[in-house]
């Protein structure tokens, strides 16, 4: 479901679930991502990226923790 798609208000509203966490675990961030129409268009008619490239994880995305 696209974020775009959640209604603000319904008859039942009680909330969206976005994400679940397993037991225990907590949420330490969250980042809202903008994409402009091109990006859509694109990612619709399964175009690649149009720098080409694999944009993995930022350079400031902290270390996972020691299990």
């Amino acid at each position: 479901t696209r974020v775009s798609e959640i209604r603000e208000l319904g008859r039942a509203t009680q909330g969206v679930t976005l994400i679940a966490l397993d037991e225990g675990s907590q949420l330490s961030g969250l980042q809202r991502i903008v994409e402009n129409d091109a990006n859509v268009i694109e990612a619709e008619s399964g175009s690649e990226d149009a720098s080409g490239t694999d944009n993995g994880p930022a350079a400031d995305t902290p270390e996972p923790p020691d299990a």
